[in-house]
């Protein structure tokens, strides 16, 4: 049986009565994200961004169960990142884990974010398009990111010929309810990307 830290399992209570966290059991969002974390398999010494951490699934619980993974949340909203700051606070994480508050567009292209990252998670950030173009900006050459995939989905959410103008490959499906798409950062310097989120919005790349 699935079981979660009880100190896991408050935070994520807060995070779903404010909005932050989607319906549905706690521990089946533990769960997810320990899928997640299992498709991802960071590797210790490893820097990895939760692109649109929300709620905090999966970093959260990727950094509790990967303690020698350094981890950044990213989030656009003010409250979402006030409320994961609290939580990794009470988590007892804040030696590894940092917050980020920003367009996720505009902080891939700050030193600080600029091919950092060994990896990506992403849950729920937005569209394949988008989420591939901002990861482009915050992965390192042979970087990984990895997303959590609607049921039935498949590799067509991936094309090929659009993903390589941004440096992007798609590597393979892993995982059967939840599913997760694999893809890896190319050894490119492409600066064009990613764009503003107003352009990937009005003009997505696929």
């Amino acid at each position: 049986m699935l079981t979660a830290d009880d100190g896991l399992l408050t935070v994520l209570g807060h995070s779903q009565r404010q909005g932050f966290l989607g319906p549905g059991e706690l521990l089946t969002h533990v769960s997810h994200a320990r899928a997640h974390d299992d498709a991802a398999h960071p590797m210790p010494g490893q820097q990895w961004c939760d692109l649109g951490s929300g709620g905090g699934v999966p970093g959260l619980v990727m950094a509790l169960v990967r303690p020698e993974v350094q981890f950044v949340l990213l989030d656009r909203s003010r409250r979402r990142t006030d409320f994961l700051k609290t939580a990794v606070q009470d988590l007892r994480l804040a030696d590894r884990v940092a917050i980020a508050l920003g367009d996720a567009a505009e902080l891939a292209r700050l030193p600080e974010h600029r091919h950092a990252y060994d990896g990506v998670v992403s849950r729920a950030f937005g569209p394949p398009a988008a989420v591939a173009e901002c990861s482009a900006g915050l992965l390192k050459p042979g970087g990984r990111l990895i997303v959590s995939e609607p049921p039935g989905s498949d590799e067509t959410r991936w094309p090929a010929e659009p993903l390589a103008r941004i440096g992007i490959r798609f590597l393979r499906m892993t995982g059967h309810a939840p599913t997760f798409a694999e893809l890896v950062r190319l050894a490119t310097r492409d600066s064009t990307y990613p764009r503003t989120w107003k352009q990937i919005r009005k003009r997505p790349l696929y």
